[in-house]
């Protein structure tokens, strides 16, 4: 009995602490990338130093996901696919996919591309991202740093929290609360500026919204 719960033990260390990490790289020459995010938990953006896409993918487990890349109608779309293996024991089966759909990505984009990212429960954090980002997830936290490009945020419940300088706002929440330097605002909160080149728009129905923003 010993024997096998210190087996077990190590196998569920092993699973803590083994990680994976998948780079993969291409040339970025369509002006729109579209991220879908399905079975991972955070994906994290930041400015490519060139005109190069890389991807990172963190895997808590080895082996169980790939990067999928599909070019068509001058959209650039990323995918992951999740690698199960067949097990008899339906009970170890359920823990492991569990398991296994812990990962996350890093994506460095070049600048001025819209970003299209798509999900159901996912983190999302742009390191102030020179560029259009689009968000459609269920559920989740986005942290966008500062803004540098249009936003569109549409999800249904959750937390946004940014840094907007000179940006229009359009903030709608049904049942969450909008805070604007630590004002409560009413849904829905618009304000527009007339030397704006960018737009702010969040769109939820429980999703709490908090921005800082300075003339």
């Amino acid at each position: 009995m010993k024997k096998h719960l210190l087996l077990f033990t190590l196998i569920s260390v092993q699973f803590l602490y083994c990680q994976e990490k998948i780079i993969q790289k291409r040339k970025m020459l369509v002006n729109e990338l579209e991220v879908v995010t399905y079975g991972l938990d955070d994906i994290v953006i930041e400015n490519s130093k060139d005109e190069e896409l890389e991807v990172i993918l963190f895997d808590e487990n080895p082996y169980t996901h790939n990067i999928l890349f599909n070019e068509e109608n001058e959209i650039l779309k990323v995918s992951f696919e999740l690698n199960i293996p067949p097990l008899q024991d339906k009970v170890f089966r359920k823990y492991i996919t569990r398991r296994l759909e812990r990962a996350r990505v890093l994506i460095k984009v070049p600048k001025n591309k819209l970003i299209k990212i798509h999900g159901k429960t996912i983190g999302v954090t742009s390191k102030s991202y020179v560029g259009d980002l689009e968000m459609y997830i269920e559920r989740g936290n986005i942290k966008l740093n500062t803004i540098l490009g249009n936003i569109k945020a549409h999800l249904f419940q959750g937390n946004v929290f940014a840094y907007a300088f000179k940006t229009d706002l359009n903030l709608t929440t049904t049942k969450g609360v909008i805070l604007v330097n630590n004002e409560k605002k009413i849904s829905p909160f618009q304000k527009q500026y007339l030397s704006s080149s960018k737009r702010f728009t969040v769109n939820s129905i429980h999703a709490n919204v908090t921005l800082r923003t300075k003339n």
